[in-house]
């Protein structure tokens, strides 16, 4: 009994890591398709959209054009 416990308990803390990971990269992905929509970012890496996203996050006065051709131009060069 205390094994099928024990096994559920790791099992629970297994998939609820993988989940709050999976959360974060597509939250990260989805700011950066609010400033490129037709981004293809499957072929960057975790760094790279963080670095993206970190861009967009970090306080400037830009407008929305502004960010926006600081993500294209970040996209096109960090792939």
């Amino acid at each position: 009994m205390k094994r099928i416990i024990a096994t559920s308990a790791a099992a629970l803390v297994v998939l609820t890591g993988a989940a709050s990971a999976m959360t974060s990269a597509s939250a990260h992905e989805n700011t950066v398709k609010k400033f490129a929509p037709d981004a293809d970012l499957s072929g960057y890496s975790d760094a790279a959209i963080a670095h993206i996203v970190s861009a967009i996050t970090e306080g400037n006065d830009d407008t929305f054009v502004q960010t926006q051709a600081q993500v294209r131009s970040l996209l096109k060069h960090l792939n």
